[in-house]
């Protein structure tokens, strides 16, 4: 009973923020004239799609950390469901919400399935840098519909995948609670060897790993630098407790992820690192 309790409150999260969103989208383009769900690049690469796909499925996404709903096949499927009916919704918002300048709505004297035909087959694009105008889209508007369609998804799939990677409680199979996290950044990789592959060589309950742990060490964000995002994670319910490690290098602007020098690192049962990760 409280599985399918956990999964009407993770729908129903999700289906408030697809509302939402497809109530923000009609509000913005009735207000500024622009439709963001619309905006592409080059026509066919909807990043107005994918952005409001991202943010209908956001409610998927705190929903199944606060239910401890784990992302599997149903949610999978709840998701491309209500992106559809979202896109539908956000149509029809626009129909029932369109007033001509003499007062009249629109929705009084055509049906909805002409209504949206008309948007499809004679919207307009723009583009180039000249923003050249394409002229009516005609029967192609209902591939770029597709296209929306896709990228709306692609928005709220990525928010599937953020929760699949997310650290579980193998016991219990509860989403992990993060706990503390702590940074250490060295100049380069020759540096920051002697931390990351001695950390765990040491036992995680030892003098050794605490000292390693809350030593603090600072680079400048420079090309070659490396950093290090140690966090400790810890199970609700059973209290178990995990260690996350991420890497980056700094490629001389940005930040970039070494993926596979990631690790998760299980904590024997009855060890509490809360002490040792505590300022």
């Amino acid at each position: 009973m409280k599985d399918i309790a956990d999964s009407f409150g993770v729908a129903a999260c999700g289906l408030v923020t697809s509302v939402l969103t497809a109530l923000a989208v009609v509000v913005v383009s009735r207000m500024v004239g622009f439709d963001f769900f619309t905006f592409s690049i080059w026509i066919v690469i909807p990043v107005g799609a994918i952005l409001t796909g991202f943010a209908a499925a956001s409610g998927y996404y705190f929903g199944s950390l606060y239910f401890h709903k784990r992302a599997g096949l149903s949610l999978l499927l709840q998701m491309v469901v209500i992106a559809g009916l979202t896109q539908l919704l956000i149509y029809y918002m626009g129909y029932s919400t369109f007033v001509l300048d003499d007062g009249r709505r629109v929705s009084d004297f055509i049906p909805f399935s002409q209504y949206l035909d008309i948007i499809l087959t004679s919207a307009h694009y723009r583009i180039g840098r000249a923003m050249k105008d394409t002229g009516e889209v005609g029967s192609f508007g209902y591939w770029l519909a597709a296209f929306q369609f896709v990228g709306f998804l692609v928005g709220g799939l990525s928010v599937f995948g953020f929760l699949s990677t997310k650290p579980v409680c193998q016991t219990c199979n509860l989403y992990l609670r993060p706990l503390f996290k702590r940074e250490k950044s060295f100049p380069d990789a020759d540096s920051a060897s002697p931390y990351y592959d001695a950390l765990f060589q040491h036992p995680v309950d030892g003098p050794e790993f605490a000292a390693l742990i809350r030593t603090e060490t600072k680079a400048k964000d420079q090309k070659g630098a490396v950093l290090v995002k140690t966090v400790l994670h810890g199970c609700p319910k059973c209290k178990s407790q995990l260690i996350e490690e991420k890497v980056q290098v700094h490629n001389g602007s940005e930040w970039k992820d070494a993926d596979k020098l990631n690790r998760r690192v299980t904590i024997p049962d009855g060890v509490n690192l809360l002490s040792v990760f505590r300022p």
